[in-house]
């Protein structure tokens, strides 16, 4: 059993954490039972000013390994980018610090990279809990992309277009050289979604996959960074930037209904700003937000495309779990 364990590759699991005392422990003990045990666990402490620190110091496994930032980085990816320092697996996962992870989550992957080694990153599926780990949704991917088979950076680019960001981020397990190839995170340019550029990236080196399989409880709550990202935004979602800047370097041709698609979303993000300026009570910016919409290219779109209008508002209604449009 011993001699087997040492065979398997090893795989780094990193946990950027900053005041994850109320959870911290949960996510831990969830990754110290996973099935497959050739694991090394980096947790990198944001200086945390509550007990996570004291808390993670509690477990003596000794695959875990406490790291901590000498100063306070400004924002989540920077921490990200520091598990790059750390890892030695073959293998590398960026986990976070409110989620629980299913025992087999790391098996199932590993047993999915030696089935088809041409792919680069793996994600899953999972449920969608809140802060008493009661569960109120589920991941929901696009159409293409359910059938656990590796895709190609045109047909996510494509789905992309269509369903936005459908990546479960703390689900994605890289090949380490590809994470050094393509880090850091580059949250300078794309902001919080400087992952969903990341994957996007990794598409294009090599195939992706996402296990049709429910293998982490995502939390929702009030207390985690991305909570209050998009609170009452009067700017362009980040999403686009990434997109417009993959849109603008890919060769790829992609499909009309796609692109149509997503100047529908656009339209959408634009209407949200625009009631958010209202709520700040900013008429004058209000006013700019309704200028600067091209509605008539929009109306255009929807009276070739009408159903497109009712598939966004499904789009949305399942993003305002994740308090995306709060």
């Amino acid at each position: 059993m011993q001699n087997s364990q040492h065979q398997e590759p090893l795989v780094s699991i990193c946990i950027p954490v900053f005041n994850g005392e109320k959870t911290i422990a949960k996510t831990i003990d969830s990754i110290l039972h996973q099935t497959y045990k050739n694991i090394e666990i980096f947790i990198i402490d944001n200086c945390s000013t509550d007990s996570t620190v004291r808390i993670v110091r509690e477990f003596t496994d000794a695959r875990i390994h406490l790291i901590l930032n000498e100063i306070h980085l400004p924002c989540a990816e920077y921490n990200w980018n520091r598990c790059f320092q750390h890892a030695r697996g073959e293998f590398l996962a960026i986990f976070h610090a409110d989620d629980i992870y299913q025992p087999p989550m790391v098996s199932r992957q590993i047993e999915t990279f030696r089935k088809y080694p041409e792919v680069g990153c793996i994600f899953t599926q999972g449920n969608i809990i809140d802060e008493n780990d009661e569960i109120i949704g589920e991941f929901k991917l696009p159409p293409a992309m359910r059938d656990s088979e590796p895709h190609s950076y045109p047909e996510i680019l494509g789905s992309a277009l269509e369903y936005a960001d459908f990546f479960p981020c703390p689900t994605a397990m890289l090949r380490r050289d590809l994470y050094a190839e393509l880090s850091p995170f580059r949250y300078d340019q794309f902001g919080s979604a400087s992952d969903f550029d990341m994957w996007l990236r990794a598409a294009a080196r090599a195939p992706v996959l996402i296990l049709n399989e429910k293998l982490i409880n995502y939390r929702v709550s009030k207390t985690q960074g991305s909570f209050g990202v998009n609170k009452l935004r009067t700017r362009e979602s980040d999403f686009f930037k990434v997109m417009d800047h993959h849109l603008k370097h890919t060769k790829e041709t992609l499909p009309v209904h796609a692109i149509n698609s997503y100047e529908i979303s656009r339209m959408g993000d634009q209407i949200i700003r625009a009631w958010n300026c209202l709520h700040k009570k900013d008429r004058k910016q209000f006013g700019d937000q309704v200028k600067n919409t091209p509605w008539v290219k929009y109306a255009r779109i929807l009276i070739r495309n009408p159903r497109l209008l009712y598939a966004k508002y499904q789009l949305w209604s399942y993003f305002r779990i994740f308090k995306i449009y709060n």
